[in-house]
């Protein structure tokens, strides 16, 4: 029996051997993707293209004039204060969806170098239970490659439904040059971004107390943030986060030796934070692995036990798959902050009758 036959009889498909010309294409490629990525051979220019990925523009959401619904915005500066409203493209039926204000309300902020940035409060519809979430809203900052239409689809676990099962309100935004936040992508454009925002809270509602939440690479603005130890500040939560750019790529978590090109250096802040801190992790991350989260939590000053999520990898830890992640979160907002923590022991001093 031939080869050929062979391969009738039992289905077998000929090797594929790639001709002159899908190599040359193939070589063609890579060298395309090495100049994208080398080109210019700036550290801070290669961190930008390797680490930030946002949606295309209008894939999960829009915004529109309310004046003028037919008319096309790029970003959200070029629309007036409340002039503006927010359409989600739900991705499950191809549909568009609008939030209620009452549950979603669209806001802006501005950073020191004059990006405008999409921010959104999403609110808790009926008072929390517990006392001690009444004064506590949580600032979010989301991973590298979604926006906060993705945050927001109405089919799945989103901002909404975080602020009911967290009973606080949730406050979020996109970065420099996600969604229709102007500017563009970058380290420091990011630090600018979260400070923006937590000023524009501190102002807009000056009663209440702000826990900061990040999210893989949210993380690394949450803890440049949160070294600085804000006026406000509460508490910190970290879900599958990264000691730094380099250490990420190297393998090496806990290295003590910061190279100078490193990029989003959690390492070597994150012991100054105050506040009480929150990890979480999935134990089969392979994107950022769970001994990152590990070696963060080693250099804490103020840690409450971390939560390693058995079976959640870095998409599903925060889904709503695992809900311990949530209660987890709970817990720590009702229980761990030092807002929560302070009202845990005025209650507990007038039960033993000290003033």
């Amino acid at each position: 029996m031939t080869s050929q036959q062979r391969q009738l009889r039992y289905g077998e498909q000929e090797e594929h051997q790639p001709g002159c010309f899908e190599i040359f294409c193939g070589v063609l490629r890579a060298c395309g993707l090495i100049c994208y990525v080398a080109c210019p051979p700036i550290p801070s220019k290669i961190t930008n293209k390797l680490a930030f990925h946002p949606p295309r523009k209008g894939l999960t959401y829009r915004i529109v004039s309310k004046n003028e619904p037919q008319r096309k915005i790029e970003n959200i500066s070029e629309v007036k204060d409340n002039d503006y409203q927010l359409i989600i493209h739900n991705l499950a039926n191809r549909t568009d969806f609008i939030y209620m204000e009452r549950e979603v309300e669209v806001f802006t902020a501005e950073t020191v170098f004059k990006n405008h940035l999409v921010c959104v409060k999403c609110k808790l519809l009926d008072p929390p239970l517990e006392e001690s979430l009444q004064d506590q809203v949580i600032l979010f900052c989301q991973p590298n490659s979604s926006d906060l239409g993705g945050f927001l689809q109405p089919s799945m676990m989103n901002l909404v439904s975080y602020a009911n099962h967290f009973q606080v309100d949730m406050f979020a935004f996109d970065y420099s040059g996600y969604g229709y936040s102007s500017g563009y992508q970058c380290e420091k454009n990011v630090y600018a971004d979260i400070r923006a925002v937590y000023q524009k809270i501190r102002e807009t509602h000056p009663n209440k107390n702000i826990v900061l939440m990040g999210y893989s690479i949210g993380t690394t603005a949450v803890i440049d943030l949160a070294a600085e130890n804000p006026e406000g500040l509460v508490g910190v939560i970290l879900v599958a986060p990264l000691t730094s750019g380099l250490r990420l790529v190297s393998a090496k978590p806990a290295d003590p030796k910061t190279c100078w090109a490193d990029s989003f250096k959690s390492y070597d802040k994150i012991g100054n934070i105050e506040t009480r801190v929150l990890i979480c992790h999935g134990n089969v991350d392979e994107v950022i692995p769970l001994s990152h989260g590990m070696a963060l939590y080693d250099k804490l000053k103020n840690p409450v036990p971390p939560s390693v999520i058995h079976g959640a990898d870095h998409q599903t830890i925060l889904n709503g798959r695992h809900y311990q992640t949530f209660d987890r979160i709970s817990y720590f907002l009702k229980n761990e902050t030092t807002i929560s923590n302070r009202s845990t022991e005025v209650m507990t001093s007038q039960r033993i009758g000290f003033d």
